[in-house]
């Protein structure tokens, strides 16, 4: 049984990748390139430094890419965050969880006033231990910092006591990175192939099914 599980938060608990995809593709249009929606939005859940290098050639990258990084937060920001809302079910899995004595760790990339609005969004502030954001890591997925941080804020938590659920392949090779479990949700619009071929041990629809399943799950 797990001590704690740690969860991803765009496209897992908040129904936001379209939106991040279409800040993308504003924000290199912006810049002079024509990047594709539906090769964007496949790229959602990496960090900026690994999704811009995939359209432009590294010279460019090397020029204008935290440009293009620093347009796209600001463009999401202003523009698009006031549309993101919550995947039904997310208070009641908490709830569930908190029942059980587990804790429960939200680890985002997105700036920490980012990962706050989702907390108030989601009405979990009060079932959260903890929180990491793009400020506590130095590498961005697939790298595992992210998960590593959260990790470190939860006291006599090993990996071995540990669940990730996130939604992307990029949460499963990152956890599996630092030998965490990882569970798959299928709301951020990755298939379960390209979930379970990244590392991840189930695969559900959104925290509502994670949820209703919860007794046969991993994380009972």
């Amino acid at each position: 049984m797990p001590k704690a599980v740690i969860f991803d938060v765009d496209g897992t608990l908040v129904d936001s990748v379209d939106l991040h995809a279409q800040a993308w593709v504003k924000a290199f249009k912006q810049f002079g390139y024509d990047v594709p929606y539906d090769k964007i939005r496949h790229q959602i859940g990496k960090g900026s430094n690994y999704i811009i290098p995939v359209f432009i050639p590294q010279a460019e990258f090397e020029r204008i890419g935290e440009d293009i990084a620093t347009y796209r937060k600001e463009f999401y920001q202003e523009n698009l965050l006031s549309q993101v809302r919550p995947f039904e079910g997310v208070r009641q899995l908490f709830e569930r969880l908190k029942l059980d004595g587990k804790k429960v760790v939200v680890a985002s990339s997105a700036r920490t006033e980012t990962l706050t609005h989702y907390k108030k969004l989601l009405e979990i502030e009060d079932l959260v231990d903890g929180a990491t954001s793009t400020d506590d890591v130095e590498k961005s997925k697939p790298h595992p910092d992210i998960f590593q941080a959260a990790l470190d804020k939860l006291d006599g938590v090993t990996p071995q006591d540990a669940i990730v659920v996130g939604d992307s392949p990029y949460d499963a090779q990152a956890a599996c990175k630092i030998n965490l479990d990882v569970i798959g949700v299928l709301c951020g619009g990755f298939s379960e192939a390209e979930l379970k071929e990244a590392g991840c041990m189930k695969v559900y629809q959104n925290p509502a099914d994670l949820l209703d399943n919860y007794h046969q799950s991993p994380l009972a």
